[in-house]
């Protein structure tokens, strides 16, 4: 419920959450419930921040391509003539038809309306019997094209022009997943599915640990142990190591399919898993055998869809057992996955009452303390530092 009388975007609402983690409070309800704290987070938020959309490998070929919505925008990701990948509307400049859907590989985008031929790159190739239209010049009519960047083989994109570039943006995360050599990654399955939650719980679950007995008792906390304290870093950014025997990409009575680890791993890297989050909505694990990260597409202030994509190094996905041996690894995360979206829905319903008054943080909540944190400075006006 929104504070009544008061704007929820007074910066004296969120003072105890600007505080440090075990100091502070969580965000209040409004924001995971609000269609109005949900458009700003739009503007301020997901607008000017890189957002993660794939894997360059899933688009191998010149043409490869996939559509879709991010925010009410309908979009296509594709590469190019050039070998970049571009991210462009996907409404034709025409009569505003849908160009693309699925995913799939095209020479041209064509609309299959009335024909307008779209270039890789966005450029306005063709318009049959446009001739006569007066003042029509192709130029002014090409799709509009987004900030793309990538980095170790990820795609990102920015919906905004104008800011810090992608590598300033990530400060010292590059370094510390060097090891993984995530640029050698391949996808090798990916899972959508849709969680009737806010955005922001799915990001948060994934970064803490305080749930993992209570939510995975049966199925991964055995494989995990206390979190290393959390580390000075640069960037916009969290990340959280938790150090352990084996692959936390197996249940607990499983290890011994495990496949070898990621070539020339060693010192830290090599006994424990790493949890980064990059934000907005990039979050993705690094274990000793394989990374999985999930691109995040809010679909409203309690609904989200994820796409969750499992990855492994280019010589375990070139093995002769792989698929038999990777079943367990999806029957890992399936399962775990599910034990999350279950209890994620039921904080939603908790929200969604007018009973929620905000606790305090554990120890082992450090990074939804840091993220709230982050969210408040980027949507609300002129917020108090507070205990900062």
């Amino acid at each position: 419920m929104s504070p009544k009388g008061r704007s929820m975007f007074d910066p004296q609402l969120y003072s105890n959450v600007l505080r440090l983690p075990l100091q502070a409070e969580p965000l209040p309800a409004w924001c995971y419930t609000s269609e109005e704290f949900y458009r700003r987070e739009i503007e301020q938020i997901f607008c000017r921040s890189w957002i993660c959309v794939g894997r360059e490998d899933a688009l191998p070929e010149t043409g490869d391509y996939r559509a879709f919505e991010f925010c009410g925008k309908k979009l296509i990701v594709v590469r190019g003539q050039d070998g970049r990948i571009n991210v462009l509307d996907n409404i034709c400049r025409h009569r505003g038809t849908l160009l693309l859907t699925g995913s799939g590989r095209v020479k041209v985008i064509l609309c299959p309306f009335h024909h307008w031929g779209y270039g890789l790159d966005g450029v306005l190739r063709g318009a049959p019997t446009m001739e006569q239209t007066e003042g029509f010049d192709k130029a002014d009519f090409g799709l509009k094209a987004y900030e793309v960047a990538t980095w170790n083989g990820f795609i990102f994109m920015r919906l905004a022009p104008g800011g810090p570039n992608l590598e300033e943006t990530m400060g010292d995360m590059d370094r510390l997943v060097a090891p993984y050599n995530l640029g050698d990654m391949r996808l090798a399955r990916q899972r959508t599915f849709t969680v009737a939650c806010n955005w922001k719980l799915f990001l948060d679950v994934f970064m803490e640990d305080y749930h993992v007995k209570p939510v995975h008792k049966s199925s991964i906390a055995g494989t995990y142990t206390a979190p290393e304290p959390l580390e000075r870093i640069n960037g916009d950014f969290a990340t959280v190591f938790n150090p352990h025997q084996g692959t936390s990409a197996l249940l607990t009575g499983e290890q011994y399919l495990a496949f070898p680890p990621i070539l020339g791993l060693t010192g830290k890297a090599a006994a424990g898993t790493r949890y980064l989050f990059f934000y907005p909505t990039f979050a993705y694990a690094c274990t000793i055998d394989c990374m999985w990260f999930f691109e995040i597409y809010p679909e409203g202030p309690s609904r989200t869809r994820v796409t969750m994509n499992m990855c492994f190094p280019q010589a375990t996905v070139a093995r002769g057992d792989f698929e038999e041996k990777f079943k367990a690894y999806q029957t890992r995360w399936a399962v775990s996955m599910d034990e999350d979206v279950a209890v994620l829905e039921r904080q939603q319903l908790g929200f969604e009452s007018d009973q929620y008054t905000p606790g305090r943080f554990s120890h082992l909540e450090p990074v939804v303390s840091l993220f709230a944190n982050w969210v408040v400075r980027h949507t609300v006006d002129k917020p108090n530092a507070g205990g900062r």
